[in-house]
């Protein structure tokens, strides 16, 4: 990951958000904004039910990739990474 990452988070209600994602002396810290960001480095689409259910603990990010309920583009690998720190519980 870069030192800022930039994530996009579009949902179909147009409350997009993206996130950012800074390594600063190894500290990993994300801050999330309403809105677009220019160049992000994955763009992800979701609807505001399965980003609920993933947020809640109910469905796992990377089985929401699988099923086809999250698209993707940009980094494959940082969605892969991101998938994984959202496990159902």
């Amino acid at each position: 990951m870069h030192p800022l990452t930039r994530v996009q988070f579009r949902l179909p209600d147009a409350s997009d958000f993206y996130v950012l994602l800074s390594l600063e002396a190894g500290d990993v810290s994300a801050v999330s904004h309403y809105g677009e960001t220019r160049d992000p480095a994955l763009t992800l689409e979701m609807s505001n039910g399965t980003l609920s259910a993933i947020l809640d603990g109910r469905l796992s990010a990377r089985h929401a990739f699988l099923l086809g309920e999250i698209r993707y583009s940009g980094d494959r690998d940082l969605a892969a990474s991101l998938a994984d720190l959202f496990p159902a519980g």
